[in-house]
C-alpha cells in the first residue's frame, strides 16, 4: 500500500503496562507475556484482519482499513478491559493497564501521509498515558500540541533562575480596601516576551521543572516580603506562594521554606501557601504531609480557586486550611446567577462554621462589593483593587 493509502486508514498506538505496575508485580518478562496475551485475547479477537506491528515488548501499532468496521468494537473491548484489568493467564488472572491512542485518517484532514497518521496516534497515546485514560482519539492539532510542549520543556530546561520573575497582586481588606498582602504570580522572560503561567506551567509541572523554578520563586517572594512589603505595608503584611502538587511532593520543600523564612527574618504566619483546588493532594502522600508540616511551622494554608473543581469539601475536611479563595467564576455570578450564589453561600457557611477566612478572587466590578461584604468576605483581590506588578505597590 502507498504512503498516501495509509493516510485513509486508522492507526491505533497501544501501550501495555505504561505505568510498569505489572512489571513490578510479575517481573518484566512475565509482564511482556501478559501484554502479548492481551493483544491476542482482546484486540486480535475483535478484528483479526487488522495489521498488527509490534514496536517493542509493550507497544503495538494497529492499522485498520475503511472496510474494517470493527474500530468501535476494538475500542469497546479495550474499555471493557478497564473494568477489571484482568486477563486469563494460566490458572489465574493477571492485572494489566492499557492505554491507546486512536487516529482516524479520514477525519484528520491535515494528516495526508501514513507517517502523519502515526504521529497523531502516538500523540493521542501520549495524552492517554499522561492523563491516565484508556483511549484518546487524536485530532489534527494533537501532534503539534505535543511538539509545542516539548519545545517549551526544552526552553524551560535551558532557562536560568533570572528568566523567571514574580509579579505581585494586592490583597485588600474589604472593610476599608487597605492592602494587607500580595499574591506572588510567576512570569517567564523569553525572546517572545513575558509569558504568563497559562503558557508554560502545565509543562513545568509535568516535567518536574517546576521544582527548581519554584524554589527560585520562593526565595524571591519571601525576600520581597522582608525588603519591600513589610516596610511599606506594615509589620503584619503577608505574601502568598502558589505551590503545585508536584512541588509539594518534594520532600525537602518544608525545610526549604522554613530556612528561607528564617534567613529573611519574617514570621511564618506572613507566608501564605496557596494550593489550587484542582490539584491532587491525596491523604497519606508526601504532598499531604508537606501541607501539614508547612502549617505546623506556622504558615497559613490557603485553598486557591475554590469552586473551580471538585475537592473543596474534602480539602476543608482533611487539610489544615486557614483561608479559602473563592474562584472568580463564582464571584462574577453572585448577583445574577442563582447557582453561583448558592455555592458561595454554602462556602460561606462552611468557612464561618470552621473559622476559615475568605478571599474573593477576580473582583473587577464595584457592584459586587456590597454583596461580598454581606456574605462575610474579609479579603478580596482583583483588577478593581490592583493589577499584578513587578513590585508591590
Amino acid at each position: 500500500m502507498t504512503e498516501n493509502g495509509y493516510a485513509a486508514m486508522t492507526a491505533i498506538a497501544v501501550a501495555a503496562d505504561p505505568y510498569h505496575r505489572a512489571a513490578v508485580a510479575y517481573g518484566r518478562a512475565e509482564a511482556a507475556v501478559v501484554a502479548d496475551e492481551f493483544v491476542d485475547q482482546v484486540l486480535r479477537a475483535v478484528i483479526p484482519a487488522a495489521r498488527f506491528e509490534q514496536r517493542s515488548a509493550f507497544e503495538w501499532l494497529i492499522w485498520l482499513s475503511e472496510s474494517d468496521v470493527g474500530l468501535a468494537g476494538l475500542v469497546d473491548a479495550a474499555r471493557g478491559h478497564l473494568e477489571s484489568r484482568l486477563l486469563e493467564y494460566g490458572d489465574s488472572g493477571r492485572f494489566l493497564d492499557i492505554c491507546m491512542g486512536v487516529a482516524v485518517g479520514a477525519e484528520l484532514t491535515e494528516a495526508v501521509t501514513g507517517r502523519a497518521v502515526i504521529d497523531c496516534a502516538d500523540a493521542a497515546l501520549s495524552t492517554a498515558i499522561v492523563g491516565r485514560h484508556t483511549v484518546v482519539f487524536a485530532d489534527s492539532g494533537t501532534p503539534e500540541q505535543i511538539r509545542s510542549d516539548v519545545d517549551i520543556a526544552t526552553r524551560l530546561s535551558q532557562s536560568d533562575g533570572d528568566d523567571f520573575v514574580l509579579h505581585y497582586q494586592p490583597i485588600v481588606t474589604l472593610s476599608d480596601r487597605r492592602t494587607v498582602g500580595y499574591e506572588s504570580l510567576l512570569r517567564w522572560h523569553t525572546e517572545a516576551g513575558l509569558l504568563s503561567p497559562e503558557v508554560f506551567l502545565a509543562v513545568a509541572e509535568d516535567t518536574s521543572l517546576i521544582v527548581p523554578i519554584g524554589r527560585h520563586s520562593i526565595d524571591d517572594a519571601i525576600r520581597t516580603l522582608a525588603t519591600e512589603v513589610v516596610p511599606t505595608v506594615g509589620a503584619d503584611a503577608f505574601v502568598s506562594l502558589n505551590l503545585s502538587a508536584q512541588q509539594l511532593w518534594d520532600t525537602a520543600i518544608t525545610a526549604y521554606v522554613a530556612d528561607t523564612i528564617e534567613a529573611n527574618a519574617v514570621d511564618p504566619e506572613q507566608v501564605w501557601i496557596e494550593i489550587r483546588e484542582n490539584e491532587a493532594v491525596e491523604l497519606g502522600t508526601p504532598a499531604e504531609r508537606a501541607v501539614a508540616q508547612l502549617h505546623e511551622i506556622g504558615c497559613i494554608i490557603c485553598v486557591d480557586d475554590l469552586g473551580s473543581g471538585f475537592s473543596a469539601l474534602r480539602y476543608v475536611r482533611d487539610l489544615p486550611v486557614d483561608v479559602v479563595k473563592v474562584d472568580k467564576t463564582l464571584i462574577d455570578g453572585i448577583l445574577d446567577d442563582s447557582a453561583s450564589g448558592a455555592l458561595v453561600h454554602a462556602i460561606r457557611d462552611v468557612a464561618q462554621s470552621t473559622g476559615i477566612g475568605m478571599v474573593a478572587e477576580g473582583v473587577e466590578d464595584e457592584s459586587v462589593v456590597p454583596a461580598l461584604q454581606e456574605l462575610g468576605f474579609q479579603f478580596a483581590q482583583g483588577y478593581l483593587f490592583g493589577h499584578p506588578s513587578p513590585h508591590p505597590r
